[in-house]
């Protein structure tokens, strides 16, 4: 970009050397132009790099989300979550629901979130 701006100038001097031209007033406006041109070609690079970082951060994250979610699960640990979670109905929808055994074995109340009511009574 740089470059360009220097390309520019180089033009910009040239065509101010020209002392008597019918055309210098068009070239100074083409030469203007280009000047406005290249400070907007500047700013969308700039912006076109900002929104590439923020896409490699947000890539970054949704990678991390993933190997979170969909870490790989073991039959030895799937077994052991088998084991802490029993299926139960809800006494008054009838819709199964799975609750850790500590917490039906220590709970009085457990809320069926399908109907909002006492899961079980004891």
């Amino acid at each position: 970009m740089n470059d360009l701006k220097s390309k520019i100038e180089l033009l910009k001097k040239e065509v101010s050397s020209i002392e008597y031209d019918k055309n210098k007033e068009v070239f100074d406006g083409i030469l203007s132009l280009i000047d406005i041109l290249s400070e907007e070609v500047r700013a969308l690079s700039d912006r076109q790099e900002s929104l590439e970082e923020n896409l490699e951060y947000i890539d970054e994250d949704i990678i991390g989300l993933q190997d979170e979610l969909f870490e790989e699960v073991s039959i030895e640990d799937l077994m052991e979550m088998e084991e802490e979670y029993v299926e139960i109905k809800c006494n008054n929808c009838q819709k199964p629901l799975f609750i850790e055994g500590d917490t039906i074995n220590n709970s009085s109340i457990i809320p069926c979130p399908f109907c909002n009511k006492n899961a079980i009574e004891k």
